[in-house]
């Protein structure tokens, strides 16, 4: 297993990219090139839950964690991405203090957790390594609540006291939509939720994070955001497309 850095993720800057293509070649193309984590993409990706192993087995060749996000808090699902040897999970849509506690509770073994327990999977090397994996899942595996709303944002602080959350992550397209300009991260309201988030994390040892924007990197670093992603598979090939047509079709 290859689990996330703890100590970079209490202390560092810990640098992401989404993976929505559903393919185990971008994923092993992404995790050569250095990323500190990758996110493979199960909510809205194109990718599909039976080409998941895959992905997840081309990450492991590169040594770079692999989180995944899925639809909803949902236990059936967290014990199928986990078995199959995820870091950790992002759960979308997160609204309260409530529902990031359930994402805890089945995210991890018990007693902390309602996690089931299976020796013969792929996580544990099919049962190989299962005692160790027992002993250090619930403290190392992952677990990212994200903030898409401002409801979400107004309840950053409860969320992060949850123990066992370990990242806020904004959700900046759906926060901008829902405050009504979409695709705008500029306005003072969206700027202070923003913020919300990163005292929140401050206040009680967690990691702030969000998707950036290439311009926006550096603002959002400086304001205090450090388990940053940036970019997308299906994002990159668009854009060398669309680079590649342009210089051919130059006159």
């Amino acid at each position: 297993m290859h689990w996330i850095d703890r100590q970079r993720l209490s202390s560092g800057v810990l640098a992401g990219t989404f993976l929505n293509l559903g393919s185990a070649t971008a994923v092993e193309i992404a995790g050569s090139c250095g990323f500190d984590w990758l996110l493979l993409d199960l909510e809205h990706g194109s990718g599909s839950f039976d080409a998941l192993r895959a992905q997840l087995l081309a990450a492991a060749a590169t040594a770079t964690p692999a989180i995944v996000r899925i639809p909803s808090v949902d236990a059936d699902l967290v014990k199928f991405v986990m078995d199959s040897g995820a870091a950790g999970i992002m759960f979308p849509y997160v609204p309260d203090a409530a529902e990031a506690a359930r994402a805890v509770s089945i995210m991890k073994y018990p007693p902390t957790g309602v996690r089931g327990v299976a020796q013969v999977i792929r996580g544990t090397g099919y049962g190989r390594n299962w005692k160790q994996y027992l002993a250090e899942a619930n403290d190392r595996s992952l677990v990212i609540v994200q903030i898409e709303t401002p409801e979400a944002a107004n309840h950053a602080d409860e969320m992060a006291q949850i123990p066992g959350v370990d990242v806020l992550f904004v959700g900046p397209m759906d926060l901008s939509v829902n405050l009504g300009h979409p695709g705008d991260f500029t306005p003072p309201q969206f700027i202070a939720h923003l913020n919300q988030v990163i005292e929140a994390c401050r206040r009680h040892g967690k990691c702030p994070g969000i998707l950036s924007r290439p311009e926006l990197v550096d603002v959002h670093r400086q304001m205090g955001f450090r388990f940053l992603a940036l970019g997308s598979d299906s994002g990159a090939i668009m854009q060398g497309m669309q680079q590649n047509v342009a210089a051919l079709r130059r006159t």
